[in-house]
């Protein structure tokens, strides 16, 4: 009879630990999960909240680049209807250095580039270096491809004087480490 006491307290001391290494396991697999589980969620979460951002980015920058397209071409009108253009490249030189303003071209109604912040582009034909829609929009015309592309009509009292034309790279907002994930 000792060794069948002998052998329930065996069985005891080793019933304890493999209880207690069994909830280890089990405590362990549920932290593991749990782990991933939070993971996830982190990750879903990150990625609403930087398309929440970027949708709120290109809402204001159409909303902030067509409102000053407009107060622009209204300038650069008055300026052709006393025959300065001068004064209107002037206009396009200053407006290229802000940030993100990437080229601004004056186009006639005949489709040629009278004016632009980029010489090499002055005096040759729209078509041939860019999409021909931007001249065909008869509001402000706004493109969210990167980079942005804008055009406005130049209009006179009773006919179409040209086209504004402007191709904008927004600022990140988020840090390149953050857009790239």
């Amino acid at each position: 009879m000792t060794t069948n006491s002998s052998t329930t307290v065996w069985y005891r001391q080793y019933a304890v630990l493999y209880t207690a290494i069994a909830v280890l396991i089990i405590a362990s697999a549920y932290l593991l999960f749990r782990n991933w589980q939070l993971n996830n969620e982190f990750e879903q979460e990150r990625t609403n909240l930087r398309t929440a951002v970027q949708q709120n980015q290109l809402a204001n920058d159409r909303q902030q680049l067509t409102f000053g397209l407009k107060a622009f071409v209204w300038a650069v009108r008055n300026a052709l209807l006393q025959n300065k253009a001068g004064e209107v490249n002037e206009y396009f030189n200053t407006l290229v250095k802000d940030r993100g303003v990437r080229e601004v071209l004056l186009v006639d109604t005949a489709g040629k580039i009278t004016i632009s912040t980029n010489k090499k582009n002055q005096g040759t034909t729209f078509e041939g270096r860019f999409p021909a829609y931007l001249l065909q929009q008869q509001g402000v015309y706004f493109n969210p491809k990167k980079p942005y592309e804008l055009s406005a009509p130049i209009t006179a009292p009773n006919q179409r004087m040209g086209t504004l034309v402007m191709f904008y790279n927004p600022a990140p907002i988020l840090p390149d480490s953050l857009s790239a994930n």
